[in-house]
């Protein structure tokens, strides 16, 4: 599910939207957020795990130009919002998603949130046994069979990976499991996904550790140990 913030100034504008979202795609978008304060917005979505961003871009104290300069390195997805046709240019060169004229329609709305989808499927897709990942504005294309374990840290995973340095992704443990279950990845904790591939060895002593090839030591669930070994 798709987690969505809303920013505009205008509360009928906020409202308006956050009910159309949880009416019509309300199977496909959680609202995690919304503001009419631009600086205020800036503080939360600095903490928030958002995957998109719904920014109305003429605003008093801060246009949503302003406001995208704050990240630079945005994980985030924007489409942008406004009753101005002049801010089509602007929106082209931040690389926005889709520019909605308001007032919003279901369908510009929805086509919208196909867009989204479709950019986050070719980010996350294997591409021969290959995993794209975005990490601070830039593309990392990763064997998957380099992929010793990826640990989860809050909204962040944590790729542990064969001869490179460790990469943090934007993005949620669970939204790996899933695409990772049939190249030999196993949930082992809560907290951790492994390659049985890069497996070397069980510690049973003060607890029981997976000993990856790499040397790493991680934790395995009492939970999920029945599913590890007889």
């Amino acid at each position: 599910m798709l987690k969505v913030y809303i920013l505009d100034d205008e509360q009928n504008a906020v409202d308006g939207l956050r009910a159309m979202l949880q009416k019509k795609f309300g199977e496909r978008v959680r609202i995690v957020g919304s503001n009419i304060h631009p600086l205020k917005a800036i503080e939360e979505l600095e903490n928030l795990d958002v995957d998109i961003l719904f920014l109305d871009v003429e605003m008093p104290s801060m246009n949503g130009t302003d406001v995208l300069r704050h990240f630079p390195n945005k994980t985030f997805h924007v489409i942008f919002t406004t009753a101005h046709e002049k801010y089509a240019i602007p929106a082209i060169k931040l690389k926005v998603v889709d520019y909605l004229l308001k007032p919003l329609s279901p369908m510009d709305v929805q086509d919208a949130i196909d867009r989204v989808e479709e950019q986050m499927k070719l980010q996350l897709a294997p591409v021969e046994n290959k995993i794209t990942l975005s990490v601070q504005g830039s593309m990392h294309i990763i064997p998957i069979a380099d992929i010793i374990r990826i640990e989860a840290d809050s909204n962040y995973s944590i790729f542990y990976i064969k001869d490179k340095a460790r990469l943090m992704v934007s993005r949620t443990l669970k939204d790996f499991e899933a695409q990772l279950n049939a190249h030999s990845f196993f949930r082992i904790h809560q907290s951790h996904l492994i390659n049985m591939q890069h497996v070397s060895g069980i510690q049973r002593n003060d607890g029981d550790f997976v000993i990856m090839d790499n040397g790493d030591r991680v934790e395995l669930s009492r939970r999920k140990k029945l599913n590890f070994w007889p």
